[in-house]
């Protein structure tokens, strides 16, 4: 009798918890932190070669940062609430319809924070956690609360802070910032700004709606053959300082080459949402591609090491990568077996 009474008050707590759960996954935007993570990996363990790494180092990293990326999309969508309820895009999104409060939302993003940045002290080093700071502070302070409305350069400024994560990455390994992390910040700068100006030619209509500045399609163009150019240049340089193995050169040249060639196909007003929805697509498949190789740098050979036929340089490097594969594996293996034992 008193089972029967409560369940439908235990069926309305349920509901309710899931419906919480639910609001709290979309204001961290999920989408945005798998793709991050794929670039915290990939430096991470373009970093690894030779290095001893843990498995519960590598989570440290990949959690701490998606809690801090979380934390900023959080404060994202509070700052931007007004701007969502304009956007058909974004006018369904829990505070532009007020399904949260916005003092709940801060303290949220405040727990995210806090939690991820002390997961990166604790469990990294604390150069990632630097680099991780610097990230948060340019998207949800100069990015999202000062340039956004303000300037269309503000795209500029926020690229910087989705470069962070793959020397998030890099960082949490070498505790040291030298010329290959540097060269992650300009590659993937200069990858970010092709992207978000395909999303904003693709999305124009909202974003004027919006009151946010946009760029005409001859500027966007423009801007995106300009940075595509600085792209490939700088993965160029990036694969050269950092040694990274056969499988780079290949993705950069043809990926990265199909890329700059959708660029300078001709565009009207009529298909320029095409256009951009094609580079915006690709771009996805090339940061996937170049994450991918990133993280394949502590098993495959660099293109330098294929003119070795023999040699102590070459026994050397197969012995480092080797190593590496075989402490990664068994760090995976005692994880395995500690959990199903």
């Amino acid at each position: 009798m008193d089972h029967g009474q409560h369940s439908p008050q235990h069926a309305g707590a349920l509901k309710k918890w899931r419906l919480s759960l639910n609001v709290g996954l979309e204001l961290t935007k999920p989408g945005i932190i798998v793709g991050n993570l794929a670039s915290v990996f990939g430096g991470y363990l373009l970093a690894a070669g030779g290095r001893p790494v843990t498995l519960a180092h590598l989570l440290a990293a990949l959690l701490g940062t998606a809690l801090v990326i979380a934390c900023g999309c959080v404060i994202n969508n509070c700052v931007d609430r007004d701007i969502d309820r304009r956007m058909v895009r974004t006018c369904h999104r829990a505070l532009a319809v007020r399904a949260v409060s916005l003092p709940s939302a801060f303290c949220y993003a405040a727990v995210l924070g806090v939690i991820g940045f002390g997961l990166l002290w604790l469990g990294t080093t604390v150069l990632a956690c630097v680099m991780a700071a610097v990230g948060l502070i340019v998207y949800a302070g100069v990015y999202t609360c000062l340039m956004k409305r303000r300037s269309h350069w503000g795209t500029l400024v926020g690229s910087l802070s989705g470069a962070m994560p793959p020397v998030v990455g890099y960082c949490a390994v070498t505790g040291s910032f030298d010329a290959t992390a540097l060269m992650l910040i300009v590659v993937f700068c200069c990858w970010q700004m092709p992207h978000s100006h395909a999303i904003t030619v693709m999305r124009h209509e909202d974003f004027r709606a919006a009151g946010l500045p946009t760029l005409t399609l001859r500027q966007a163009r423009r801007e995106i053959n300009l940075y595509m150019v600085a792209f490939l240049i700088s993965a160029a340089i990036l694969g050269w300082v950092a040694a990274i193995n056969v499988s780079y050169p290949l993705v950069v040249l043809g990926l990265g080459g199909y890329w700059f060639y959708l660029t300078l196909r001709p565009v009207r007003t009529t298909n320029a949402k095409v256009w951009a929805r094609r580079i915006f697509s690709v771009s996805i498949l090339l940061i996937l591609a170049l994450n991918l190789s990133l993280a394949l740098n502590a098993v495959l050979p660099s293109p330098s090491a294929l003119y070795h036929s023999s040699g102590v340089g070459e026994n050397h490097q197969t012995q480092v990568r080797g190593g590496l594969s075989e402490s990664v594996t068994t760090a995976f293996t005692d994880h395995l077996e500690e959990t199903h034992g």
